[in-house]
């Protein structure tokens, strides 16, 4: 899978150069280790020296510069929650970073005041720029990218740290985390789990007031321009700088478990078996839990691998978001749709065909657009296809003219499935 962000790729040609994937960027060959050797087990840490040694890109300004983030702080004025201070563990009052503005006929109070931040930040105060991948498009194309690869959902916050600070004390997060440095040094110091895969309902707070207790880390490094670090749920980590400010990505990987596709499953439990439709006794009635036990067992021995793949699926797909549509590109888009103009899938939108032969029915998450039976095989093309055109769309199907595939992929343009292809980045 090809990057959408502007990046220098390997050539093609070189003998043994390491495919240009989001995870390729930040692990380079090691990559290929994380499923085998390192997912939900123990950290991997891969240096920009080590990518740069295999032919890779080494920095990582492309998804995030310093200098974007003085422009969010500043002229795009990100609003609260989607930044916020922190300072030795504790998150600063609002009223000290924030200022008020009007936008219309509405009062504004959150945005952000780039004199209480300069002040708190020179203070030793922490910059933490939250889910930047809702609100920076190179971080939001490179999380897509990386959430297809995974088949788990990604967020991204920053964490800007002047020189001889730290943001957060040693502490465990409830999700994996894949950390990028983007630029200045960080020290980080890195402690075996207490809680192994903890869920949300465990943070650190249950750990008591030192969760290290004394115990050596494992993981006690300096972290370097272009370094990635992937530590898994539950280790514990802090990071302090030196002399140097840092600026650093951490990507949030939202696992999907096991657990979760138990679930799914046991939502769907009650259409199977008629004794977990039942309704539990009434009070004075007689519960006999060996029954449900002996019910439940019966029920997921009979969940067969296809079923459970199907679950696992369909979460997968449902951990990419669908890309942000330009309204303006698409109407002119479908205005101006000839035959040979160029569309492709838009990325992260769930699609599937249903119906029968004389109606074919393209089922997207929110509604159901309706076609006749004949264009089916047209669909079929254009749901399996990264790229087309009505020409193509014709020769594929042969019930289908080109006028006729203008109007299918005008319609597809109108309903978001399709986006323009012109000017994609390769």
């Amino acid at each position: 899978m090809t990057l959408t962000t502007p990046r220098t790729a390997p050539a093609d040609d070189v003998a043994g150069a390491v495919p240009v994937t989001a995870l390729t960027r930040c692990f380079g060959d090691a990559a290929a280790r994380l499923a085998t050797e390192h997912w939900n087990t123990r950290p991997l840490l891969v240096r920009a020296a080590d990518r740069a040694a295999q032919g890779g890109a080494t920095d990582v300004d492309d998804l995030l510069s310093p200098a974007a983030v003085d422009e969010l702080l500043g002229p795009r004025a990100l609003r609260t929650p989607f930044f916020t201070l922190v300072k030795d563990g504790v998150g600063l009052p609002r009223s000290t970073f924030t200022r008020r503005a009007v936008a219309g006929n509405q009062q504004l109070s959150d945005l952000p005041d780039s004199d209480g931040i300069a002040r708190a930040y020179a203070d030793g105060a922490t910059i933490v720029l939250q889910a930047l991948h809702r609100t920076h498009p190179p971080l939001a194309a490179f999380c897509r990218e990386l959430a297809a690869e995974l088949g788990h959902q990604c967020q991204v916050n920053v964490y800007v740290t002047p020189p001889g600070a730290q943001g957060f004390k040693p502490h465990h997060d409830t999700h994996d985390v894949v950390v990028l440095q983007v630029a200045g040094r960080k020290h980080w110091t890195i402690h075996p789990p207490v809680v192994e895969l903890p869920l949300k309902s465990q943070p650190t707070t249950m750990l008591g007031p030192d969760p290290v207790a004394g115990r050596a880390p494992v993981v006690d490094t300096v972290l370097e321009p272009g370094d990635a670090l992937y530590l898994p749920r539950g280790w514990l980590h802090s990071a302090r700088t030196a002399d140097d400010r840092s600026v650093h990505l951490t990507i949030g990987l939202l696992a999907t478990t096991w657990a979760d596709v138990l679930t799914d499953a046991v939502a769907a439990a009650g259409h199977d078996d008629v004794a977990l439709r039942r309704a539990l006794p009434l009070p004075d009635g007689d519960l006999d839990v060996a029954d449900f036990r002996a019910a439940a067992a019966r029920w997921l021995e009979s969940l067969d691998d296809a079923a459970v793949r199907r679950l696992v699926e369909r979460r997968r797909a449902g951990a990419v978001p669908a890309e942000p549509v330009g309204p303006l590109a698409q109407d002119a888009t479908a205005r101006a749709l000839a035959a040979d103009t160029p569309l492709r899938r838009r990325r992260g939108l769930r699609a599937r065909l249903a119906g029968g032969p004389d109606v074919a029915e393209l089922v997207l998450p929110d509604r159901r657009v309706t076609f006749p039976g004949w264009v089916r095989p047209a669909l079929e093309h254009v749901l399996d296809s990264a790229t087309t055109s009505p020409e193509q769309v014709a020769a594929a199907a042969p019930a289908v003219d080109v006028g006729d595939a203008v109007v299918l992929l005008r319609r597809l343009v109108r309903e978001h499935v399709l986006l323009p292809a012109a000017g994609e980045p390769s």
